[in-house]
C-alpha cells in the first residue's frame, strides 16, 4: 500500500513538472502581452501586471494585415486537410484491404515519405512550383504539404481493425469497392479522420519554410511568415525589432485557432490515437 502511494505521489509530481514545463512560457506570454512597455523591461518580474492594457493586441490588428494574413492560412490549412483526406483515405484502405501485386513494397515506399526530411527536396521542389507557374498561389502552397505518409498509416492501421463482416455484407447487397469505402469505411473512421485532421491543420498552421520561399508576394503570405517577417522581423537581426508585449501579443494571436481545433476535437484526437496504437 505504501509502495502504491510512493508510485502515485511520483506520478503527480512529475506531470505536474511536465506540465509547468509547457505551460510557465506560456504564462510568460500572456502576461508580457497585457503589460505596457515600461513594465515588460522593469528589473522586477511581475506575474500579474500592475496596469493590464490591450494596447499591444491593439497595434497588431491595427498596424498589420493580420486578418489577411490569418484568412491566407486558413484557406491554406483547409485546402492541405482537404486534399490530405481525398489522397490518403482510399490509399489506407486499398493498402489495408485491397489485394493486388507489389502493395507491400508500395506501402513501404509511403513510409520511406516520413523518414526523408522536407529540407533534402526544398530546392528541386522549389524549381517544380516555379516551373509550374504555381509560385505566389494558394496552390503552390497547398500541393507540397499535402503528401502525408502518417496519414496513409494512420488509415491504414484503423480500417484494419475494423470487423470484415461488415464488408462482406455490404457486398452480398451490392456494394462494389467505393460503395463500401462511402457507406461502410468512412463513417467508422471518424476518429482517425479526426486525428489526421488536426496533425495534418497543425502542420500546415506552423509551416514557415515553405510559405516563406514559395510566398514573396504580401497576397498570399500566411500568418507564420507575415509574423515573422514582418512582426518579428527575424530577416533584421536584433536592431530593429518591436517591443516584447507586441511581439507576444502577435504570438499568442496566432495560436489561439489551433488550440480551439484541438480543444474542440481533442475527444476524438485521443480516441483515434488509442485505436491505431500511433505514438
Amino acid at each position: 500500500m505504501k509502495k502504491k502511494r510512493l508510485s502515485l505521489l511520483f506520478t503527480y509530481v512529475l506531470l505536474f513538472l511536465v506540465t509547468a514545463y509547457y505551460l510557465v512560457p506560456i504564462l510568460v506570454m500572456v502576461s508580457t502581452s497585457l503589460k505596457p512597455q515600461g513594465q515588460v523591461l522593469s528589473r522586477t518580474w511581475e506575474w500579474i501586471p500592475r496596469t493590464f492594457t490591450v494596447e499591444n493586441y491593439q497595434y497588431v490588428l491595427q498596424q498589420y494585415p493580420y486578418l489577411k494574413w490569418t484568412a491566407n492560412s486558413l484557406i491554406v490549412t483547409f485546402g492541405t486537410v482537404v486534399l490530405t483526406l481525398i489522397v490518403s483515405l482510399p490509399a489506407g484502405y486499398a493498402f489495408a484491404r485491397l489485394k493486388m501485386r507489389g502493395k507491400n513494397i508500395l506501402f513501404s515506399m509511403v513510409m520511406l515519405t516520413i523518414m526523408i526530411p522536407f529540407f533534402a527536396y526544398t530546392p528541386q521542389l522549389y524549381l517544380l512550383i516555379t516551373k509550374m507557374g504555381l509560385k505566389n498561389t494558394y496552390w503552390g502552397l497547398i500541393l507540397p504539404m499535402s503528401t502525408s505518409g502518417v496519414s496513409v498509416f494512420l488509415f491504414k492501421q484503423f480500417i484494419q481493425q475494423l470487423p470484415l463482416d461488415l464488408e462482406e455484407a455490404a457486398v452480398l447487397d451490392g456494394c462494389s469497392n467505393w460503395g463500401v469505402f462511402l457507406k461502410v469505411i468512412l463513417p467508422l473512421t471518424k476518429p482517425a479522420i479526426v486525428t489526421s485532421v488536426i496533425f495534418t491543420a497543425v502542420k500546415s498552421w506552423n509551416n514557415l519554410l515553405w510559405p516563406l520561399i514559395a510566398s514573396s508576394n504580401d497576397a498570399v503570405k500566411t500568418l507564420p511568415v507575415g509574423l515573422s517577417v514582418n512582426v518579428f522581423q527575424v530577416e533584421t537581426g536584433l536592431s530593429n525589432q518591436p517591443p516584447y508585449g507586441i511581439v507576444m501579443a502577435a504570438a499568442l494571436l496566432s495560436i489561439i485557432l489551433p488550440v480551439l481545433l484541438f480543444v474542440f476535437l481533442q475527444r476524438y484526437f485521443v480516441q483515434g490515437i488509442a485505436t491505431t496504437g500511433l505514438k
